[in-house]
């Protein structure tokens, strides 16, 4: 291009106004002007056909030819006008040599400039894997200013050269520095606030029975590379899964077999398939176990065996079984067999580990305390002593009552831990640590212990003591050998034959079981056994199970290599293999999961293979309901999927058309305390009934059961049934199966329609009402009190520290109320009832109570020996600790009134009857108990109501006239 401007000026003056006075060419452009400097027009160099010089003496004439005519410049300066002619003819062949360059970049300044154009005005939904690609438009258009040369510019159309002059204005004006992410995200909410009418258009036959809202129309049109939508109970999830479906395929041009839909379990498959017309049946709508079969069967062209190991859960243990036996007839293997059902069979914690009596209390109650004779004993101390005893052949009787006559009217009769008969010997083990201390919370235990050694000094009886501090510091076994020894105690090992019998009795309620959990956790998270034992740690106990394990399963993976078959676990495990290795060519550019709440670590590293460019994720679940934990199910990867999938857009749906406030309102409540959970509003459209939360107490959980029930029959009355026929459906859900005996087997009752099913069981269940059993605060309770051995978490998916207490329970209770349309009934232990029960009760005290039972004080009701709830016992004369019998504290009823029972709260004795104003002394030695009226052989005195517990307390005085 002419770098300079050059004018030629006339030489003469101009005849007239019209006549040209000066030309100037510049920019590729020819400008005529007339005497008074006025533009008369201006000629682009691609519009001149041809230009020529007539030569005068002193001057030239220049004639400019175009496609609109021919004009002549007249008596122009000779040597610029040549000038003019030369830049003109030079700037024309440049011209011409760029117009295939033009044509190339004219088609890329139109798409990038139609990519802008989608960008600021929303018509599509733009990725954030897009956004790197959009943040290069600046280098792309800096790149085409580069090319785009005055050349090239000539060459192209108007219209071409009025997008290059937008896209150069967006680059002065910074547009498309640093605000890229605000460009897109406002670009999507544009797209997204005009798409529900087209979704929902393309959506209307696909069964669904409220349609789709605006709320899920939006979340289906979402086309993030991730996108996670939580759903709460009765939103839809279901619906929004097939509605996204159709979007992809009848509004976004997806080809059916381009989309995977992933379920959890076969019926939610089905449900799925059902709902999809014919021009969507092309969808691959399958389970993860059946895609991964599938992937198999094509990649290797060979269709997987399944294993009956898989298939049949009582086949695997029995096969583990076998392999135990085996090592245990193994002397290789025998002693890593016998190490573990020993000495680590359970979790050792120590009473000094423990800030109250009532959670060492709770600690033992979860705790199997079978020994290898198979007594049942009162602490894993005592079970570390029993076997001792037993592996070495003496011979004991727990708890047998002492020789000598110990009982009065205000001791009981002494029990010592262990009598060994062959040799006069009683063991007495104490919690006590090496300068003879208890455990601070253990109240009054330091008399208890000098009571006993009293009785064995006063009769002359031989006694060893062991300690809790020998457990600790594992020489408990060492010092009670040097012990029995120097009192010509024979230890001698028994017979292997004799061993390997207790050990098989010790190992079918407890290793098995365990040991065929861990290989389905193992496998479904891909744990390597490197990694196993770095969890491990420096922990005996876990190496100790590593040692059987790692054996154990080294012939389950033979035994199916034997098969030639293989678990469900390698389903996927294997399917994936396949995939990340390029062995089966992924044909998705959509991954649709149900359910993803349930998701584990083995299934988020299958659909993560299945990541290509260009793949985008769609996951619908809800982590309120995730309960599937024991399984395999890691919550924590609902959080954490972008960091397996890639970037992640949140949506909510918050609307349910199940239940109504009064379900509504407390459960989320509820199962939001847990702060880990996410925060989510719920809004309801359901037309059902709002009968709430219903809290039934009663004595008896069939009791409970039957008043519900009644409750239902009058509340319905005259009104119809579920089904618009009369029936009206109850479903009536466990913690455990075992609760099914309180309910009977599906059946029908006058216009109920009854069924029972566990928590677990119901997910994605509902029925009309609800009745959830085993609220009770116990060991089988609900929430459940029997803890997970904690070899489990050496494979479980890894709980946030400190962990929300109950976190899982509560995503289970939260389920089982939910499955309610009209209402739910809280069936509670009147006595004794669960935590879960009580909060609700706190925090939503306008919640409606029916039942003879009257919800116990958990405030007030405490015991003052360990801290635990005190209930009703059987008798009805007293309350009793939970924690009984390991606390035997009783709080009798009171003689002044004898309608309350007396309680000792901060030191001081309460009657429960608020109008008793008199309620008896507190013993001035123990302080855990009353004094109340006794007679005894030199006639009536006050005795302490604590003479029965243990430790006893013998406290007792005169009554004086």
């Amino acid at each position: 291009m002419t770098s300079r401007t050059i004018t030629a000026r006339t030489r003469w003056y101009a005849k007239s106004a019209a006549d040209v006075a000066s030309a100037t060419y510049c920019d590729l452009t020819l400008h005529l002007r007339d005497d008074a400097k006025h533009l008369i027009a201006s000629i682009p160099v691609n519009d001149i056909a041809r230009i020529r010089l007539k030569h005068h003496v002193f001057s030239n004439d220049l004639v400019i030819t175009t496609r609109s005519g021919t004009r002549r410049c007249r008596n122009l300066q000779s040597r610029e006008s040549l000038e003019i002619k030369q830049a003109v003819e030079e700037d024309q062949r440049r011209t011409a040599s760029a117009k295939p360059l033009a044509r190339k970049l004219a088609r890329h300044i139109e798409a990038v400039h139609l990519r802008i154009a989608d960008l600021l005005t929303g018509k599509e939904y733009v990725r954030h894997s897009e956004r790197e690609s959009l943040l290069g438009l600046r280098d792309e258009i800096e790149r085409l200013t580069n090319r785009c040369n005055c050349y090239v510019q000539q060459s192209l159309s108007d219209d071409t050269k009025a997008a290059l002059k937008r896209l150069f204005k967006l680059l002065e004006e910074e547009v498309l520095t640093g605000e890229m992410e605000t460009l897109r995200h406002r670009s999507n909410q544009q797209y997204l606030r005009r798409s529900p009418p087209l979704v929902k258009t393309v959506t209307e036959d696909l069964l669904l029975p409220n349609g789709l809202t605006d709320e899920q129309a939006t979340a289906v049109a979402t086309d993030e590379d991730v996108t996670l939508v939580l759903a709460g109970a009765g939103t839809g999830k279901t619906a929004v899964i097939t509605g996204k479906t159709a979007h992809l395929v009848r509004n976004q041009g997806v080809t059916p077999g381009e989309v995977l839909v992933l379920a959890f379990n076969k019926k939610a498959a089905a449900e799925i398939r059902e709902r999809l017309p014919d021009d969507l049946r092309g969808v691959d709508v399958c389970t993860f176990h059946a895609f991964g079969r599938h992937v198999l069967a094509q990649s290797t062209g060979k269709q997987p065996t399944v294993s009956k190991l898989a298939e049949d859960d009582e086949h695997r243990k029995s096969v583990i079984n076998e392999t135990l036996d085996e090592m245990m007839n193994s002397p290789r293997h025998r002693e890593v067999l016998v190490n573990l059902l020993a000495y680590h069979r359970n979790d050792y914690r120590s009473p000094f580990d423990f800030m109250t009596a009532d959670e060492y209390y709770g600690y033992v109650r979860s705790t199997e305390l079978r020994t290898l004779s198979g007594v049942r004993v009162r602490s894993l101390e005592e079970v570390q002593v029993a076997n001792f005893l037993s592996l070495n052949g003496v011979e004991f009787e727990y708890e047998k009552p002492y020789d000598v006559d110990t009982a009065s009217a205000r001791h009981r009769q002494y029990r010592p831990d262990f009598f060994l008969s062959d040799h006069d010997i009683y063991i007495e083990h104490f919690a006590l640590d090496e300068e003879g201390n208890p455990p601070p919370c253990f109240r009054n235990y330091r008399e208890g212990v000098a009571w006993k050694r009293t009785i064995h000094e006063q009769y002359g009886t031989t006694l060893i003591e062991t300690y809790s501090w020998q457990c600790r510091k594992g020489v408990l076994w060492s010092e009670l050998d040097r012990k029995l020894r120097r009192l010509g105690v024979d230890i001698s090992p028994v017979p292997i034959v004799d061993l390997l019998e207790r050990l098989a009795r010790h190992r079918h309620n407890w290793l098995t079981g365990l040991i065929a959990t861990v290989i389905k956790h193992v496998k479904t998270s891909s744990v390597s056994p490197s990694e196993l034992r770095r969890r491990a740690g420096e922990s005996e106990r876990n190496n100790a199970f590593l040692d059987v394990f790692e054996e154990v399963l080294d012939r389950y993976e033979r035994r199916l290599g034997e098969e030639g078959a293989v678990d469900f676990e390698d389903l996927i495990n294997r399917a994936t293999e396949h995939i990340g290795g390029g062995r089966w060519p992924v044909p998705y550019r959509y991954v649709l999961v149900d359910e993803f709440q349930d998701i584990s670590a083995g299934r988020m590293a299958l659909i993560a293979a299945l990541r290509r460019t260009g793949t985008a994720y769609f996951l619908v679940g809800d982590d309120w309901q995730s309960i599937y934990r024991f399984a395999g199910s890691d919550v924590g990867l609902v959080r954490d999927c972008g960091n397996h999938l890639g970037y992640v857009c949140e949506c909510h749906l918050g609307t349910t058309f199940r239940y109504r406030a009064g379900i509504l309102d407390p459960s989320a409540a509820f199962v939001q305390r847990n702060p880990e959970q996410t925060q989510r509003r719920l809004r309801t459209k359901s037309t059902a009934p709002d009968r709430g939360i219903t809290v039934v107490a009663e004595v008896s959980q069939k009791e409970g059961v039957g008043t519900a029930l009644d409750h239902i029959r009058r509340r319905e009355g005259a009104e119809g049934g579920g089904d618009g026929q009369g029936s009206v459906s109850v479903l009536a859900l466990g913690r455990y199966r075992r609760s099914r005996a309180d309910t009977g087997e599906p059946h029908r009752d006058g216009q109920l329609q009854i069924d029972f099913s566990t928590v677990h069981a119901a997910k994605g269940r509902q029925a009309d009402y609800v009745l959830v059993l085993d609220l009770k605060n116990d060991q089988y309770g609900f929430p459940s009190q029997i803890e997970d051995d904690p070899l489990l978490e050496l494979v479980l998916p890894p709980s946030r520290k400190p962990a929300f207490r109950h976190a899982e329970e509560r995503r289970l209770f939260y389920v089982a109320v939910t499955r309610a349309r009209r209402g739910a009934y809280l069936i509670a232990d009147g006595t004794n009832p669960s935590s879960f029960v009580e909060e609700l009760l706190r925090n939503h005290p306008e919640t409606a109570r029916i039942g003879a039972g009257a919800l116990a004080r958990s405030d007030a009701f405490s015991c003052p020996r360990c801290g635990g709830r005190l209930v009703e016992s059987q008798s009805g004369k007293s309350l009793r600790c939970v924690n009984h019998p390991l606390c035997q504290h009783l709080a009798p009823r009171c003689a002044f009134c004898d309608h309350g029972h007396v309680l000792i709260v901060a030191g001081r004795s309460e009657c429960t009857n608020d109008h008793c104003d008199t309620p008896p002394p507190v013993c001035p030695r123990c302080r855990a108990g009353i004094l109340t009226r006794t007679s005894g052989r030199h006639g009536p005195f006050l005795g302490c109501s604590e003479y029965r517990a243990e430790p006893p307390c013998g406290y007792k005085e005169l009554i004086r006239a």
